[in-house]
């Protein structure tokens, strides 16, 4: 099995954290770890690197792979690199089994063998979910199946043999989406989905319990100062163990800041096109 994350600087410190977490209760110790990166620098990737006890493999976004997803919405909470669970599949090798795609934002709380040992068939996706009021972005009936897409289990096999990196490059450029790469990855597995149980993406503060094998701070995260999420005391024992021990939790001012830095840079990208 391979695992993957996608970050940019901003998420590095999670990234680090998550990957220390799978490290110290994931039990896949043959797993091949990538950590897919837009600007890291090489003390970013130290640092992650000293979270690990295997060696990580770095793939850093270049412009080759960014002509596939320029232009593409993007806001303050999530960058252009949360498109790369898109392609990344497709440059993988089908013989190394599945992918487990997971967000910066998760902890590995328990064994992820049952995931790694997971027969799929000629299912595209396993992912936790179930009926949802966000089918309707889509144009689905409100009981189809719909999961969230910060912990997927791809098959890389099925994946690329359909050319469904293509086909959802297509899909973003041909409309507006809500939630863009997780209503692609919805459309393009619809009725190829295996269904897992919630602990493995557990989303809201009170569905993480002892039998959850994977959080997901979804709102507020676990390195900031309005984080309220009951796991946020785990989370930062496993970060005093990595290069981040001493880094300040984030505030709301930093989240304000980070909004309008993007504004800002969104702003001066359409000067540019108009120059041109």
């Amino acid at each position: 099995m391979i695992v993957a994350c996608a970050i940019d600087r901003r998420f590095a410190e999670l990234a680090g954290v998550v990957i220390y977490s799978l490290e110290l209760n994931g039990d896949v110790p043959d797993a091949e770890i990538y950590v897919i990166g837009d600007g890291l620098k090489q003390s970013d990737k130290d640092k992650i690197q000293a979270c690990a006890k295997r060696r990580l493999t770095f793939f850093d976004l270049d412009e080759g792979t960014l002509k596939h997803i320029k232009g593409l919405p993007t806001n303050s909470n999530w960058s252009r690199v949360v498109y790369a669970r898109l392609f990344f599949p497709n440059l993988l090798p089908a013989d190394k089994g599945n992918l487990l795609y997971l967000d910066a934002d998760t902890m590995i709380k328990g064994s992820l063998r049952p995931l790694q040992d997971l027969e799929m068939g000629s299912a595209v996706i396993a992912a936790a979910g179930g009926p949802s009021q966000l089918n309707a972005n889509i144009g689905r009936p409100d009981e189809a199946f719909y999961f969230n897409s910060g912990v997927v289990l791809i098959n890389l096999r099925e994946w690329q043999s359909e050319g469904l990196s293509e086909k959802a490059i297509a899909l973003l450029n041909s409309r507006p989406f809500t939630f863009p790469d997780q209503d692609v990855l919805n459309l393009l597995s619809d009725g190829r989905t295996i269904s897992l149980d919630p602990k493995w993406n557990a989303q809201r503060r009170k569905s993480s319990n002892e039998d959850t094998r994977i959080v997901h701070f979804t709102h507020a995260k676990p390195n900031t100062t309005y984080c309220d999420h009951p796991e946020q005391a785990l989370f930062l024992e496993y970060r005093s163990h990595t290069p981040w021990t001493n880094a300040r939790l984030r505030t709301k001012t930093d989240r304000r800041l980070n909004r309008l830095m993007h504004s800002i840079k969104r702003k001066l990208r359409g000067i540019s096109r108009v120059g041109k």
